[in-house]
C-alpha cells in the first residue's frame, strides 16, 4: 500500500481538487488497509469528490486487485 497505493490516491486527490490533502490520503489509505468495503470508501469520499468519487474508487479497487495478485505470483517484491 505505501510503495504504490498511497502515490496513486495522492495524484488523483491533486487531480481532483487541484492540491494535496495529505488528511484525505491518509483516511482512504487507512479505510483501505482495514478492509473496509469499496461502498463504504465511496460513500465517504462523495463528499469531497463529488461525481468523480465512483470513478475513483472503481480505479483504485482495480489497483489493490491488481497489486495483491501481481504480489501472489511474484510480478512485484
Amino acid at each position: 500500500v505505501e510503495r504504490r497505493i498511497r502515490p496513486w490516491i495522492n495524484k488523483k486527490i491533486v487531480e481532483y481538487i487541484g492540491e494535496e490533502e495529505p488528511t484525505l490520503t491518509e483516511f482512504i489509505c487507512s479505510k483501505v488497509l482495514s478492509g473496509s468495503p469499496p461502498k463504504s470508501i465511496l460513500d465517504d469520499v462523495s463528499m469531497v469528490l463529488d461525481e468523480e468519487a465512483e470513478v475513483f474508487v472503481v480505479k483504485m479497487w482495480r489497483l489493490l486487485i491488481y497489486e495483491t495478485e501481481a504480489k501472489k505470483i511474484g510480478l512485484v517484491k
